[in-house]
């Protein structure tokens, strides 16, 4: 490489390459241009390095192993390997209970049943909104008999709270119980709940705090799900 003129700084030595190359753009090129037309240093560095690099266009073409676009192209940007599901999830480990529930109601929810394998006493389902401003995940757990809401969108009105209601089929809506605060609870299911066979429905509604008055939803039901295959046994 030829030897920089004393008054070329490292950067204009940069600059001359970029121009020669043809990497500049717009604006950029176009001032550089113009300093060839002033700037006798910088011209004859420009001139240098397109000499130089006009020595690779005498090179022999060579024509590149098969195959080898892909092995660079690996190489550079590495497939990352392919893990378990819940690996992929990143909370397989390190999480227990209710914890592991809510992970797994979520991946359910978001990949669909064929994608995530529930083992046969779990049971998930979302609890939405017609309105769109309010949803749940719950995930029942049959070999504990509790059920596990996470909310993912929404929440009470200030001054309200949270109840979760359920109920068999052609059977009135019974509390689980209270939700006051926080994104995720697990309620214990009453035994009249427990004992349901086949359809089971879950819904959340909100109330004065320390629950409903009637025993029944008194404030908007934001939603119920029927979650169908339910067993009371495992």
């Amino acid at each position: 490489m030829s030897e920089r003129p004393d008054d070329l700084v490292p950067d204009d030595d940069m600059l001359a390459a970029e121009y020669a190359l043809g990497l500049l753009v717009q604006d950029d090129r176009e001032a550089a241009r113009a300093r060839l037309a002033r700037d006798q240093a910088f011209a004859a560095r420009v001139t240098a390095w397109q000499m130089q690099l006009s020595e690779m266009a005498d090179l022999a073409p060579v024509q590149p192993p098969a195959g080898l676009r892909a092995r660079l192209m690996d190489r550079v940007f590495p497939r990352p390997a392919r893990v378990p599901f819940w690996q992929r999830l990143g909370v397989w480990r390190g999480l227990t209970g209710a914890a592991v529930a809510v992970a797994l109601g979520l991946a359910v929810v978001a990949f669909g049943p064929e994608t995530a394998p529930v083992p046969q006493h779990l049971y998930s389902a979302e609890i939405a909104s017609s309105a769109g401003d309010f949803r749940v995940v719950a995930l029942v757990d049959k070999a504990t008999n509790e059920v596990t809401l996470t909310r993912t969108l929404g929440a009470a009105p200030e001054g309200r709270i949270l109840q979760v209601w359920a109920h068999g089929p052609d059977k009135p809506a019974q509390s689980v119980g209270l939700w006051p605060a926080g994104e995720s609870i697990r309620l214990p299911l009453p035994p009249e709940i427990a004992a349901v066979k086949g359809v089971l429905t879950l819904g959340v509604s909100e109330e004065p705090p320390g629950g409903s008055l009637t025993g029944r939803p008194s404030g908007r039901v934001f939603g119920t799900v029927d979650i169908p295959g339910v067993t009371s046994t495992l």
